[in-house]
């Protein structure tokens, strides 16, 4: 700022000076022409006077003799010229070697009675010369034009010599001007600068900085609008930063995401919460559109309807990415002095998928649950009735009866105990209880277990079992249950004559278990439905080997008790591999 001060003050007093010097030349170039034309014009009428007293006695010789003399005496040129413009005496040439004159700017206006003047360079002496030409009039003579001229050389000498005083004053002037200039705008500068400091480290966060100026004038003034300004300034900062704190920690210890949007839809704010559910940051989705984030057009109408009529309202939509069902409650955002103008909307969103899916899932349990009661119910109902009806006179009958009727009570109590154990799977304060389980030796007592049960139905049973397995931590008899449902699924749907493996081993950090067999096999399509509750591959034939459809969906929770995973393998008519991994730590 000081150069561009310093540089403006150095034009203008460039300018002043210049214009100066330029309007004083002018000026005594126009005083000294003005001087030189009254001296000519006076010469002039005193040579008309001459001769107007000598009228009709002087030849044209004479003429000639008297502009040479008066000419030597002005120290003037002087020509005289007739009404048609031609020379008849000239003090520098000769007359009949000069052109006529008629044209010439100072003698048309002489020859139309007036006072001509005008400033050009002689034709016949080659020199600048200053002409004045005064109308004169004859009885006994032509002569009707007296004109006087002088070279300007004088001039430009007192232009030279003004040039080179007004230079050397130019420059004494200017850098004595400079001098001063420099000296007081730094003094001026001085202050603005530490100001300048000032404001750098206020905006680096120092707002202790305070700025000292002796003066009492603006500059001073503005000093200590500074500090206080500063010392508001500081006091504000705190406030807001005291409260910018509490307002991250309030959103960041919210568990449920916060999105806040403008009028126009876009982004305003976002909490953590919100970042880790639509997997964002909020730096980089700042100022986008609600839907470049939550791609719902559900949302954008529900937020249209609460910037129309001004509403606080709750929805529950479905997005796709992620896949979720959200509750949100929404508010519009007010200004507290002007309630009526919405500024944005402000919505808490609940995560409800969860719940939701836990709803449809005990939904669709009891409906299952209700309908597999249902049936055994059913027959054991028909068979009493019937038995009832006198039936049970009829020893063969009766028997079939009772027979039917303890298989389908049977069936009862086992879906009723696979409701229990997957009830009591699910109980998280069940999952807390843990125990050391020696893995090799419970598989190698499945083994023993099942084997009696394969040989029934003429199926070998083959195990490969790693000796010293890693001893693991969970429950010991859901653990049991899981092997003795896998095999048990691999026994039922085994033709006899057919084969059933079970294999444990050890692979890098997890325990691999594997239950295969030469079964019928599990199309493609069902495999991964498979772990549902109640879900059947053929409904006919489970009920036929007495499954519930609960004894997959014990697996997969016993499995993920122990944080392991599993996976199955089939074709259709060669047979199925299930295969759980269960990390050691």
């Amino acid at each position: 700022m000081q150069r561009k001060i310093f540089g403006a003050f150095f034009i203008i007093l460039l300018l002043g000076i210049f214009l100066t010097g330029f309007l004083n030349l002018s000026l005594i170039r126009s005083s000294h022409l003005r001087e030189l034309e009254n001296r000519l014009v006076t010469n002039g009428l005193l040579i008309e006077q001459f001769l107007r007293e000598h009228d009709g006695e002087i030849t044209e010789k004479e003429l000639r003799r008297i502009a040479e003399e008066y000419g030597k005496r002005i120290n003037a040129r002087i020509t005289l010229i007739d009404d048609r413009g031609a020379v008849l005496a000239d003090t520098r040439a000769k007359e009949e070697e000069m052109e006529n004159h008629a044209e010439r700017e100072e003698v048309k206006a002489a020859l139309e009675g007036n006072t001509g003047k005008a400033i050009r360079e002689s034709v016949t002496v080659n020199e600048e010369m200053f002409y004045v030409a005064i109308p004169v009039s004859f009885q006994q003579s032509d002569l009707r034009v007296i004109r006087l001229a002088v070279n300007l050389r004088q001039i430009q000498q007192i232009n030279r010599t003004l040039f080179y005083y007004i230079g050397i004053s130019i420059l004494v002037g200017l850098l004595a001007s400079l001098m001063l200039a420099y000296r007081f705008i730094h003094k001026i500068m001085e202050p603005i600068r530490d100001m300048t400091e000032g404001t750098k480290k206020i905006a680096n966060g120092g707002f202790d900085k305070r700025i000292e100026v002796s003066s009492d004038d603006e500059i001073g003034e503005l000093a200590d609008n500074f500090n206080h300004m500063a010392e508001r300034l500081k006091v504000t900062i705190g406030q807001l930063s005291e409260n910018n704190t509490k307002f991250k920690a309030l959103l960041t210890s919210m568990k449920n995401p916060i999105v806040a949007v403008d009028n126009k839809h876009r982004l305003i704010l976002l909490n953590p919460a919100a970042e880790e559910l639509f997997q964002i940051r909020m730096e980089d989705t700042l100022g986008k559109h609600i839907l470049e984030v939550v791609r719902n057009n559900v949302l954008d109408d529900h937020l249209k309807e609460i910037f129309e009529n001004n509403l606080e309202t709750q929805i529950e939509i479905s997005t796709h990415e992620p896949e979720k069902i959200l509750k949100i409650y929404s508010n519009p955002i007010k200004l507290e002095e002007d309630p009526n103008k919405i500024i944005g909307i402000v919505a808490l969103i609940e995560d409800v998928t969860e719940i939701r899916r836990l709803e449809k899932m005990r939904s669709d349990f009891v409906a299952n649950v209700s309908h597999e009661l249902k049936t055994p119910l059913t027959s054991i109902s028909g068979f009493v009735e019937t038995l009832k009806s006198g039936a049970i006179d009829d020893e063969d009958t009766k028997q079939r009866f009772l027979d039917i009727i303890d298989i389908e009570t049977e069936r009862l109590t086992r879906l009723i105990d696979d409701i229990l154990t997957l009830s009591e799977i699910e109980n998280i304060q069940a999952r807390m209880v843990r125990q050391a389980i020696s893995t090799s030796d419970v598989l190698s007592e499945i083994g023993e277990i099942m084997r009696p049960i394969a040989a029934n139905k003429e199926i070998e049973l083959l195990t490969q079992i790693e000796a010293n397995l890693p001893i693991i931590t969970g429950n010991g008899d859901w653990f049991k249950q899981m092997l003795i449902n896998l095999v048990d699924n691999a026994i039922k749907y085994t033709q006899n004559g057919g084969k059933v493996y079970l294999n444990a081993y050890q692979k890098y950090s997890n325990i691999i278990i594997t239950v295969k067999d030469t079964g019928i096999g599990i199309p493609k399509k069902d495999i991964p439905r498979l772990f549902e509750r109640f879900y059947r591959v053929d409904k006919a034939r489970t009920r036929k080997v007495g499954g519930t459809g609960l004894g997959l969906a014990i697996v997969k929770h016993i499995v993920l008790s122990l944080n392991g995973r599993i996976k199955v393998n089939s074709d259709v008519g060669k047979g199925t591999e299930f295969i759980v991994v269960i990390p050691v730590k």
